[in-house]
């Protein structure tokens, strides 16, 4: 079986790569045609996007690129928080720049990095408690990584290319899944 660990952390770190890689393409967007970086970074695909199925929201927070890059930082650093029982490092969700949420990505990146494989050993069935403005969520440790830090993870960096997308910045799925150039190793033919 593979271990909690294996199974969510390097799986973060490579896929937060790519988002850096696919942010930067987006900031090379705006300066080959002359945009201003700001309406990209504050875009949201529809007005509503901060509605929830669980809680209909009563506060103006949009799901704008810069929500969607803090997210996915915070989706991944709070694996560490909860279940490898690092010490949590706020970050104030303030970027405005491309290079800001650049380097909120390595600085991810680098907590994610740090947290012992050992540390999630043992963690399946751990309780975790999942503290939000829509209230509180218990899960196994099991359920948290695998059914819900995971998919949201994804969810927020499929939202986040999406968004780059509509607005043509050139991205195919190659820059989603394998911008690193280290998933897809092309051979001759297959093998028997």
């Amino acid at each position: 079986m593979v271990s909690l660990y294996n199974a969510s952390i390097p799986m973060m770190i490579k896929y937060l790569g790519n988002l850096k890689l696919i942010l930067t393409k987006a900031e090379k967007h705006c300066v080959d045609k002359g945009l201003d970086p700001q309406e990209i970074i504050k875009f949201r695909l529809i007005e509503d996007m901060r509605r929830s199925a669980i809680s209909p929201s009563p506060y103006s927070d949009t799901y704008s690129l810069d929500y969607q890059v803090q997210s996915c930082s915070n989706t991944a650093k709070f694996m560490a928080t909860r279940l490898g029982k690092q010490e949590d490092v706020f970050f104030a969700d303030d970027e405005t720049t491309f290079p800001q949420l650049q380097s909120r990505v390595d600085r991810t990146v680098d907590i994610l990095k740090a947290i012992p494989p050992e540390s999630f050993e043992g963690k399946e069935d751990a309780e975790v408690i999942l503290e939000s403005k829509m209230g509180n969520f218990k899960f196994t440790g099991y359920t948290y990584a695998i059914q819900y830090a995971c998919p949201n993870f994804h969810f927020h960096l499929g939202s986040a290319y999406c968004i780059l997308r509509h607005l043509g910045v050139p991205l195919g799925a190659f820059d989603y899944l394998d911008s690193q150039k280290d998933l897809f190793i092309k051979v001759d033919k297959a093998s028997s």
